[in-house]
């Protein structure tokens, strides 16, 4: 039976890791007259899915089935085929450029869990004004990378202008605990990246300011210690694998607020930097140590061919087991610093982001189905007058590549309903 044309959401790679815990988390979050489907590239495995989706849910509406590639017309039928897609298909700068480009031409919304911030800024040169025109929102990166940044840069800016009516100077943000291993795709993933842009291009997407739409030439501040140095709010600190992915994120946030809401800057000068809390100065080196050897054996290539025969290979990881994932928390924190000069000392405000009931699997799913119900969310209320744009930067800008941020309080409310707490207070 052919898809319907006025499905809400496609969900595009069901049949793989990640995409199959996302379908879960549809099936278990979506209204009841929700209209979805999933798509992949085997009509068996889809098949072999939808029957486990009725087994697992028997009290909800089943999803329709699209069989659909990697070429473009499954792309342009994808995007043709609902009002948002959710694509977990990677790596990303392999697979994922068409159906970006299908989406932003026909005016559809799009989600994505990528970590790969050059080929977001691939996206953001090729297809942003595209989207912009067609009121497609598209909001790579929302997921484990780099919604909790992204979400807790907001608040705490937001909660700094709010209490002390002042930017912010910077954001110190630490993965304070973390459950999950890594599945196969996701460590193809850093060698596809590589592979794919090359040295220049990636160092060229890694300045700080490399996916912001402004000021991409002002002086950024870089945060002056040792690497692994202990904070005094935030504990032991060494830096992180997610800090530039994340970093440009946030720092996009940051432009696009400078570029279309202005009241509500985040601050002229305004800086992130990302780091892992771990328990002494021992364990900081040595994970310190570990992430500069493997960033350099990556750029290798005999160090990705044998990596690539000893690791699991895409598709597999540590469990595609629901059940498996929803146990455990996650928490990420952060200090913001205000940009005052009153010689009263530094004003501060500590952010969290906290998830108790799943890994980092299970958060991926839990943050791209919320996201893509929170875009529908924002079209719906566009539609009916009822969107209030200061709470909402993607109503006001209306479209373009975008951030996680960009859908302010609308996603904000739809997280903290299913358990995701991200809060900020004055310290």
């Amino acid at each position: 039976m052919p898809p319907s044309a006025s499905l809400d959401i496609v969900l595009f790679g069901a049949t793989g890791f990640t995409g199959w815990i996302t379908a879960q988390y549809i099936a278990r979050l979506a209204t009841p007259n929700l209209r979805w489907a999933i798509a992949a590239r085997s009509k068996d495995k889809l098949t072999a899915k939808l029957q486990e989706l009725r087994r697992l849910f028997p009290d909800r509406t089943p999803p329709e089935i699209i069989v659909a590639g990697l070429d473009d017309d499954s792309a342009a039928r994808l995007a043709a085929a609902g009002k948002v897609v959710i694509s977990t298909v990677g790596p990303y700068c392999r697979y994922g450029s068409g159906l970006v480009k299908a989406c932003a031409e026909a005016g559809t919304h799009y989600i994505d869990c990528t970590g790969e911030h050059p080929w977001v800024l691939d996206m953001i040169e090729k297809y942003d004004e595209t989207a912009r025109r067609t009121g497609a929102l598209i909001i790579p990166q929302s997921a484990f990378e780099s919604a909790p940044a992204d979400l807790v840069s907001y608040k705490v800016v937001k909660t700094i202008r709010e209490e002390y009516g002042v930017g912010t100077k910077d954001v110190h943000f630490s993965l304070h605990n973390l459950n999950g291993g890594a599945s196969g795709g996701t460590m193809e993933t850093f060698f596809s990246v590589i592979e794919v842009f090359g040295l220049r291009r990636i160092a060229a997407s890694s300045h700080p300011l490399a996916l912001s739409p402004v000021h991409k030439d002002r002086p950024y501040s870089f945060p002056r210690h040792l690497p692994v140095f202990t904070h005094p709010v935030l504990g032991t600190l060494t830096p992180w694998l997610q800090g530039t992915p994340d970093r440009a994120i946030v720092m996009r946030s940051w432009g696009l607020t400078e570029q279309h809401a202005p009241e509500q800057s985040y601050g002229r000068a305004f800086a992130f930097t990302e780091y892992k809390r771990v328990k002494n100065v021992l364990e900081g080196v040595a994970l310190w140590a570990t992430i500069a050897v493997l960033s350099v054996g990556v750029l290798l290539a005999p160090f990705r061919w044998i990596a690539r025969r000893v690791i699991t290979q895409p598709g597999s990881g540590p469990s595609q087991d629901f059940n498996a994932h929803r146990q455990g928390t996650l928490e990420w924190r952060a200090v913001g610093v205000a940009d005052t000069n009153d010689g009263k000392g530094e004003k501060k405000v500590l952010g969290s982001f906290k998830y108790d009931e799943g890994d980092a699997y299970a958060l991926t799913g839990l943050l791209i189905v919320e996201a893509a119900l929170s875009v529908l969310d924002v079209q719906r209320q566009r539609e009916a007058g009822t969107l209030k744009e200061e709470e909402c930067l993607a109503g006001r800008i209306g479209g373009g590549v975008l951030t996680p941020a960009s859908l302010g309080e609308v996603f904000l409310r739809r997280l903290d309903k299913v358990g995701v707490k991200v809060d900020a207070k004055k310290l």
